[in-house]
């Protein structure tokens, strides 16, 4: 969302450096440079794109916060292609643009048959992102797993949740709190559960 999925966990470098004979490995991280990151975030878009033109769908796993309270962190993406013609206001569309991939919720498609766009914008973000054309739609969410249970997405959010979206979209900070107090919360069940088996 912001990203949908960050490759950087995944072309994380490390090295391993002995502090004298005899002493244990000690491992440390060095950050990939942006020129590594941009070509990796390319990659995946395109394979992405691939993946959705040759088999129909697509899973991909949430890791930005723009979409709170309606897809959080953690949370798989069902993505089925769909043409820009399908997709209708309420609908949260995957979209590639400058390298990343991008779930958001569309606000409007234009009518024009000439040049079909859509505006979207991150349930809790405070303002809207460009046009997408055609080619940049990616496809449709139409599953959402959380805590091994599919979700459909729905096409309006709740009082509740327009509330929570527009406390998230003035503070960057209130989306990590509320990760951070989720996380915190499922953690206890998911020890109980991995306990029990």
């Amino acid at each position: 969302m912001g990203g949908v999925s960050h490759v950087a966990s995944l072309f994380e470098y490390c090295v391993s450096r002995p502090h004298h004979e005899g002493a244990s490995v000690r491992w440390r991280s060095i950050p990939p440079d942006h020129a590594a990151l941009e070509i990796a975030h390319a990659a995946k878009c395109e394979l992405a794109q691939k993946t959705l033109r040759l088999f129909g769908s697509l899973r991909l796993r949430v890791t930005g916060f723009s979409m709170l309270p309606s897809v959080w962190p953690g949370d798989l993406l069902l993505i089925r292609r769909w043409e820009m013609e399908q997709i209708y206001p309420g609908d949260i569309v995957l979209f590639a643009r400058g390298g990343r991939l991008i779930a958001h919720r569309v606000v409007f498609k234009t009518d024009d048959p000439k040049a079909p766009s859509l505006i979207t914008r991150g349930d809790a973000l405070p303002s809207q992102d460009s046009a997408i054309s055609p080619p940049e739609l990616l496809g449709k969410v139409s599953g959402i797993l959380r805590a091994g249970k599919w979700i459909q997405p729905l096409g309006r959010l709740s009082f509740g949740a327009r509330t929570v979206a527009t406390l998230l979209s003035r503070s960057g900070r209130a989306a990590g709190i509320l990760s951070r107090l989720r996380a915190s919360r499922r953690r206890p069940c998911e020890h109980e559960a991995l306990c029990q088996s």
